[in-house]
């Protein structure tokens, strides 16, 4: 399911800078990477609204290549304020002073809370957007919807929201094939949200900051296959949880792993809620497991290594997957069985490892509108979808419409959302190639490989 220092993109402002570090700056009139005038007083008081950030002008498709450590490729000039004249009621959930967007996120069901992070990350960057002064004046507000782990109600809750909101913005569900039926159904409505199904991803109106397409990056396949002694990739096991979106994607996983050389003896598919898998151990053991991989949630990777280490069973590579970079993979019951786990990753270090604007303009306003929220990847998802879809919306100017936000997301085929991000293609639906090594060592996350940014030079994308 399921990056910086370097990274050649958009750049802060020293208001945004200033505003991250919670002070406030002096801007000069030829500082033109602000968006509008900075509302000070609402950014003070946390911009109690629902809206997005200053985002970046549409990258270019070309662009450098990034390589070990290097800069993302091609370039993202921070967006300019333009004049904006009163463009009143544009289209759906557009007043003079406001934008409605849509949200559909799991928010409930077998691991209640699960995907939380998806809306407060878009809400906190709608609300960062909001105290720069919206976009042309206008604040973005959320209407944020549970499709409680039903397809039927995804589709249910984006229909009614066609009706009423803009656009969709940060959404992150495992069942939302039924929201790309709607979709399909109403080209017109821009969707920025990170697709997990394969039908939802394949909708022309969908923008995926991270597009998953059938298959897999080969890079990172590459770097363990060299890391690690073919007895080990001989010998690999696999887990997926039973959801569509992550048998797909695990799906592309195996096939591009063996493809490689890689080699699977055991394997199955585990429920969401599953807390005993001392049989699986066993099963490990007897097969000669020596790595694994895993398609699910923090909470099942810690119940599966805590069974590994209560039975005495370890493997030497054990990459649980990008979304196991959480606390809850680490906490003090968790980090004896969880020691030198080892991490693929295509974002930068979100939870404030790395020292990059972007990270901590991120961890700034996700704590200054969601208190309790730690900063987990789909936080992170959501706050890059609100940054793309403003990046759209500020180009379309001062009279958006859907037909001129869809035009705009149509040329920004090159985002990184200013080094946060392995950069990827959201128009082209060209997924990222690029990633990093993170290590669990002693109760910590540390970044393993490379120093900074991304390695980029360990190969291309396996397609289906």
């Amino acid at each position: 399911m399921m990056l910086i220092a370097s990274a050649c993109g958009a750049r802060l402002s020293s208001r945004e800078l200033a505003q991250a570090n919670g002070r406030s700056a002096s801007v000069s009139a030829g500082d033109s990477s602000d968006v509008q005038g900075a509302d000070q007083q609402a950014a003070d008081t946390g911009a109690s609204g629902v809206g997005g950030g200053a985002g970046a002008a549409a990258g270019t498709s070309g662009g450098g290549t990034q390589t070990k450590g290097g800069s993302a490729g091609g370039p993202q000039a921070a967006a300019g304020a333009s004049p904006c004249a009163d463009g009143g009621s544009t289209d759906v959930g557009v007043t003079a002073n406001s934008i409605t967007l849509g949200n559909v996120s799991l928010l409930t069901g077998p691991v209640p809370g699960l995907f939380k992070g998806a809306v407060v990350g878009t809400q906190a960057f709608f609300a960062y957007q909001n105290s720069l002064g919206g976009v042309c004046g206008r604040k973005l507000q959320l209407d944020a919807r549970d499709d409680q782990f039903d397809s039927n109600q995804n589709r249910a809750q984006y229909q009614d929201l066609v009706g009423k909101a803009f656009g969709l913005v940060g959404s992150f569900s495992v069942v939302d094939d039924g929201g790309a039926q709607v979709l399909s159904a109403h080209p017109d409505v821009p969707d920025v949200s990170q697709a997990l199904s394969r039908s939802h991803v394949a909708v022309p109106n969908n923008f995926s900051i991270a597009p998953i397409v059938p298959g897999w990056r080969l890079g990172s396949l590459n770097y363990f296959k060299a890391k690690f002694p073919p007895d080990v990739v001989q010998h690999m096991a696999y887990f997926v949880e039973d959801t569509q979106s992550a048998i797909d994607a695990i799906d592309g996983e195996i096939k591009a792993a063996q493809s490689d050389g890689y080699k699977f003896v055991y394997h199955r598919t585990v429920e969401p809620t599953e807390a005993n898998f001392s049989s699986d151990v066993v099963a490990m053991q007897q097969n000669g497991v020596k790595g694994i991989f895993f398609a699910g949630e923090v909470g099942v990777f810690v119940r599966m290594a805590k069974a590994m280490k209560q039975q005495g069973f370890s493997v030497p590579f054990a990459n649980w997957g990008a979304n196991a970079y959480d606390p809850a993979f680490v906490t003090s019951d968790a980090q004896a069985a969880t020691n030198g786990a080892l991490l693929d990753q295509q974002l930068a270090m979100y939870g404030g490892e790395d020292a990059l604007p972007e990270v901590q303009l991120f961890n700034t306003w996700l704590k200054r509108t969601s208190p309790g929220q730690h900063p987990d990847i789909f936080a992170a998802y959501g706050w890059q979808s609100a940054r793309l879809f403003v990046q759209a919306l500020t180009a379309a100017g001062a009279k958006p419409t859907r037909a001129s936000v869809m035009a705009q997301l149509k040329k920004i085929d090159n985002f990184d959302g200013n080094g946060m991000l392995a950069p990827a293609g959201p128009a082209s639906k060209r997924p990222p190639t690029c990633f990093m090594i993170i290590k669990v060592d002693n109760g910590k996350f540390v970044r393993a490989d490379p120093p900074s940014g991304f390695i980029c030079d360990q190969g291309g994308y396996f397609r289906e």
